[in-house]
């Protein structure tokens, strides 16, 4: 891996799903094992500035290939705090029946539950049994093991790293266990985020299958769909809701404002006298441009969409890689994908905005392997990467 402190951050963002920084970092060989030790620190995600917090802690990333399943491993939240968390549903937990102390100490999500399992042999189970307050993160080629908030002093530092070297040795050959089984694939699919969603359980679990029932796409769909002739009639609704967006809330608040920008300075025209009518001025100025600003770039968008759909040409192309960014729309991160695709025996570079079906755009960039993607006949940057869609 040998990330520098600017991949390492990018890396570990992806990881905790929040916008990491890391303030110190050092290679580390201990005992045939190579690792990064860092000092990192996040906000958390929060609605607003009270309900989140500043995370410090020290962490520990393995630096060898390795390639595992995603998964989040804490400790229980107890007593009422715990009581309230298991109501919401908020996060699948994997139990396991021969471990009860584990899963009575450990919160273990997983989307892809059957590859956790696996990689989680009893011999890890056990450690972390023996060692209770440790927790560890992995997706792909990163996993971090670390003490939740905590930020390690010199003289915890040799234990710190004795016992992050042992988790990682015993996900290694949770890693090789996997290896034995290439049946299981180890990106979580549309369905293993719905067999969490059973999991899952309470208020969370209820939204997650309403959700996903929300957005379902078929492979036969997506087929059906790129097989009609130009323009396409029949689109499917799981991809109109995947790729357009719903800008209702957005026109309403354009209309709300067009229609202030109106009636308001009306009435300060009809009620004010003298020089004070002309604050109506600047008031219908300011509300008339921002309704129309939202009314003319909220449809605008949905047709651009709309055409992408209907009249879009089917190109074959490759993701190059896939970017994440600091932006969020409705708690949703946005990440870029870098395509590249041939027309007219030209090579073609642009950019697509993408909300969900990320770990799949991951793995086929990873794979270099080829993707259907629909051309804008009115501008050729405008491309959709059909193979990232969350597809069943």
């Amino acid at each position: 891996m040998n990330r520098h402190a600017e991949s390492l951050a990018e890396a570990l963002s992806e990881l905790f799903c929040e916008n990491v920084a890391v303030k110190h970092r050092e290679s580390r060989e201990l005992d045939g094992v190579k690792l990064i030790l860092a000092e990192i620190s996040y906000r958390t995600s929060g609605s607003d500035s009270q309900s989140s917090k500043r995370v410090r802690q020290t962490v520990t990333v393995l630096d060898e290939d390795i390639n595992v399943p995603q998964f989040a491993l804490f400790p229980h939240w107890k007593g009422i705090a715990g009581m309230v968390f298991s109501a919401i549903g908020a996060m699948n937990d994997v139990n396991f029946n021969d471990s009860p102390k584990f899963s009575a100490d450990y919160m273990l999500h997983a989307w892809n539950e059957k590859a956790v399992r696996i990689l989680f042999t009893p011999e890890l189970r056990e450690y972390f049994s023996r060692h209770a307050g440790w927790s560890a993160r992995g997706n792909r080629s990163c996993i971090a093991v670390f003490q939740q908030g905590h930020v390690c002093k010199s003289e915890e530092l040799d234990e710190f790293l004795n016992t992050s070297v042992e988790i990682f040795r015993l996900l290694q050959a949770g890693e090789k266990e996997l290896d034995r089984h290439p049946e299981i694939n180890r990106e979580a699919q549309v369905q293993d985020a719905y067999a969490a969603a059973e999991n899952m359980g309470g208020i969370a679990g209820r939204i997650l299958r309403k959700e996903l029932d929300r957005i379902a796409l078929s492979s036969d769909e997506v087929q059906q769909f790129l097989a009609q002739p130009v323009p396409r009639l029949d689109i499917p609704a799981g991809m109109q809701r995947q790729v357009i967006p719903d800008v209702k809330m957005l026109i309403a608040m354009g209309v709300v404002f067009s229609v202030a920008g109106v009636v308001v300075p009306v009435l300060i025209f009809l009620v004010l006298q003298g020089n004070d009518r002309l604050f109506a001025i600047p008031f219908a100025a300011m509300f008339l441009l921002a309704g129309g600003l939202m009314l003319f770039l909220s449809i605008r968008h949905g047709k651009r969409k709309h055409r992408l759909l209907r009249q879009g040409t089917v190109q074959t192309g490759r993701i190059e890689r896939v970017e994440r960014t600091n932006t969020e729309i409705n708690s949703r991160r946005r990440y870029v994908l870098h395509i590249s695709y041939d027309i007219g025996g030209q090579t073609r570079k642009t950019t697509a905005n993408v909300y969900s079906g990320i770990e799949r755009a991951k793995s086929l960039a990873d794979q270099n392997a080829p993707v259907r993607v629909l051309l804008d006949p009115n501008d050729e940057k405008h491309v959709l990467c059909v193979d990232s869609l969350l597809i069943t």
